[in-house]
């Protein structure tokens, strides 16, 4: 189960972006240097600069499909033009960014984009398919049509599982209780306990996939603590966002971690510190603990 699904995993929204995007040279190095650090995973979105980033992951791994773990993702707006108008497609996304088009988790919407997913990544299946950026809101207007879209994409081997990412409490909730998926992606949140919500997925045997480890900042009190600790194992403030990421996956019931570059270096630094930190640190996790939770 889970084949090739690795603790580290890429994150790609920025990938494509007009304006910023990586050549194709550039980001086929990235995405085979990234799987020769055993770093499999890779989680996209068809609302990631308009399906291009998607377009752009197709074209590296044709040869590669066997290698990785794709997660796509379905819900927020974007415009979808034919591929030699692509341009257009991010400029669109923003008009609708500006005018505030709602999300869409309907059935028809799910079951139809998903085969727009697979078009664009080359690919007959998706490793896993999540609603995007869910809310209980979103919950409460789609009631059981969006599962049931997804329970169908996974019944027709379009994905081989299915799930929620979501930073909504009240959703997480709903659907680790009632939702008969695989896979919950939610940010983490030091500055907050987050370890009885998180015991309670790994409870319900759902893999667990947080993000934003990189984006933290916390209060003063635990930042204080947290940096003379460091000190105490003479760790490098510099390897902070490390060890939180090596802690994060083998004290914290997550089952992989995404995080966003588009820099080669940072990829490398990322795999190895995580690697050095991941085994021979358990008595500064232990005591990461009684700061965390």
């Amino acid at each position: 189960m889970f084949e090739n699904f690795s603790e580290l995993g890429l994150g790609t929204s920025n990938l494509a972006s007009f304006g910023r995007a990586l050549s194709f040279k550039k980001a086929k190095n990235l995405i085979d240097q990234a799987i020769d650090a055993e770093i499999k995973t890779f989680d996209t979105a068809d609302a990631y600069a308009s399906g291009d980033t998607e377009r752009l992951i197709g074209r590296i791994i044709q040869n590669k499909r066997d290698k990785i773990f794709i997660i796509s993702k379905v819900g927020l707006p974007y415009i979808d033009f034919p591929e030699f108008l692509s341009p257009l497609n991010q400029f669109g996304k923003k008009i609708l960014q500006t005018i505030n088009i709602e999300k869409n988790y309907s059935s028809k919407y799910i079951l139809s984009n998903i085969k727009k997913s697979l078009r664009r990544l080359t690919t007959e299946y998706l490793d896993a398919y999540l609603l995007h950026d869910f809310t209980i809101s979103d919950n409460l207007e789609y009631k059981d049509e969006c599962f049931e879209a997804l329970y169908k994409i996974k019944k027709q081997g379009l994905s081989k599982y299915i799930g929620v990412s979501s930073n909504d409490k009240q959703t997480l909730n709903f659907s680790i209780k009632n939702g008969n998926i695989d896979i919950i992606q939610t940010k983490i949140d030091f500055s907050n306990s987050f370890e009885e919500s998180f015991k309670e997925i790994k409870d319900y045997n759902y893999k667990l996939i947080v993000n934003s480890i990189f984006r933290q900042k916390l209060n003063d009190n635990k930042m204080i603590k947290f940096d003379s600790l460091l000190k105490n194992f003479q760790i490098p403030k510099d390897d902070k966002n490390l060890v939180l990421l090596a802690y994060c996956l083998q004290k914290n019931n997550v089952s992989c971690a995404i995080f966003g570059t588009k820099n080669l270096s940072h990829l490398y630094q990322i795999a190895k510190g995580y690697k050095n930190y991941k085994y021979y640190q358990k008595e500064l996790f232990e005591k990461l603990n009684e700061i965390f939770i």
